[in-house]
């Protein structure tokens, strides 16, 4: 029997295939109410914190809070997010997307709480005047899997901060993990 090499290319798809899962569910979601004849879906981001993405996220907290880049809790991949709060306050993670003109988007990630019931905020916001352009909050258990949240908005800025936020709780230790955001627009 003749072995056959599949091209780079395939083999790149086939071992990104847990990333094209979530971009084929938002392109199903998306797809969903809004297609018309004359209108493209576009892939705009994905980015599970692996490589030079790690690069693009940035962390913040107001109180007790904490976040970075790890590799101890990923959904795909071999690195992930993770922020951590003791008390009241947020602590977030987030980047700077830059998107071509469009219709409507959705954006989803993967978080994966860990200890307590936490709330987390899945924001899209603009960040010239940081108003919310969307934003889908979650109460999740600390024994919860990784879990998908997503959000979507029309006619929004070409240029968004998307960001999980995880809300404090005084006296309560918390954190979650967050990984593979995608963001796919309809124009």
């Amino acid at each position: 029997m003749r072995s056959v090499s599949l091209p780079r290319p395939v083999r790149q798809l086939f071992d990104r295939l847990p990333a094209v899962a979530v971009l084929l569910g938002l392109t199903t979601a998306l797809l969903a109410g809004t297609a018309s004849p004359a209108s493209a879906a576009i892939i705009t981001v994905q980015d599970g914190f692996e490589g030079n993405q790690a690069a693009n996220w940035s962390f913040s907290h107001v109180g007790n809070g904490t976040g970075g880049i790890s590799s101890l809790q990923t959904h795909n991949g071999v690195k992930d997010g993770f922020i951590s709060m003791h008390g009241a306050g947020f602590s977030s993670v987030g980047r700077r997307v830059f998107l071509p003109p469009t219709t409507s988007c959705t954006a989803g990630i993967w978080v994966n709480p860990v200890l307590a019931t936490q709330q987390i905020n899945f924001e899209i916001i603009e960040p010239a005047s940081f108003t919310y352009v969307a934003l889908r909050t979650v109460v999740l258990s600390g024994d919860a899997p990784y879990t998908f949240v997503s959000t979507s908005w029309n006619h929004g800025p070409t240029d968004i901060l998307v960001r999980v936020s995880l809300i404090g709780v005084n006296g309560v230790q918390l954190g979650t993990w967050v990984d593979d955001l995608g963001i796919l627009c309809h124009t």
